[in-house]
């Protein structure tokens, strides 16, 4: 069980090497300049990016829609920061919330290059999926990846993701339709 603290109306995750906290307006800088360093890094596994995605007008549209999934209870967003030095590292997102018959959602993730390997990722998906079973009384969360994402498979099935299945064409990767590997991880005693 990890720590989830109420600060200011707004959670914070905490686990061993990472805190978790919604996007603010004041993380564009920090959040363009990683995600620029870490591009090619990430390109591969992500939708194509638009010519303006690391513009702050891009950013603070994000942190609107990251307002109004919250406020109306269909998604959530973290940025992970380093619990020693509040450097932010990546970021996870919940979306496609079931809350009614299902109780499900789907997770996505990132991490930028530098931090990448070092088990900052693992310890956030822990994190989250506590919250996710705890917090939001979800039964089944669901993730997919390349099938040539290795680390990105790796760290699921660490966290005890199982999979499910593989879906062709599934997500539009870096401008083209990819085929992925399903992932779910089940509420423990259902």
């Amino acid at each position: 069980m990890y720590n989830i603290f109420l600060i200011k109306k707004e959670k914070e995750l905490i686990g061993k090497d990472v805190v978790l906290k919604k996007p603010k307006r004041e993380n564009w800088k920090e959040w363009a300049e990683l995600r620029q360093r870490s591009r090619e890094f990430l390109q591969p596994w992500e939708p194509k990016w638009p010519n303006n995605f690391l513009t702050k007008d891009s950013f603070m549209s994000f942190i609107s829609m990251v307002e109004k999934s919250l406020k109306n209870k269909t998604g959530y967003n973290f940025f992970i920061f380093n619990k020693k030095n509040n450097l932010l590292m990546g970021g996870v997102s919940l979306t496609n919330f079931k809350s009614e018959g299902y109780k499900s959602i789907t997770i996505g993730y990132w991490m930028g290059k530098e931090y990448a390997g070092k088990g900052y990722m693992k310890d956030s998906l822990k994190i989250i999926c506590d919250y996710c079973f705890t917090d939001l009384s979800i039964n089944r969360i669901e993730a997919a990846c390349l099938p040539k994402n290795l680390t990105s498979k790796k760290v699921l099935l660490n966290v005890g993701f199982k999979i499910e299945g593989y879906a062709k064409k599934y997500l539009n990767i870096n401008g083209k339709l990819e085929d992925h590997l399903l992932f779910a991880k089940i509420k423990k005693g259902i």
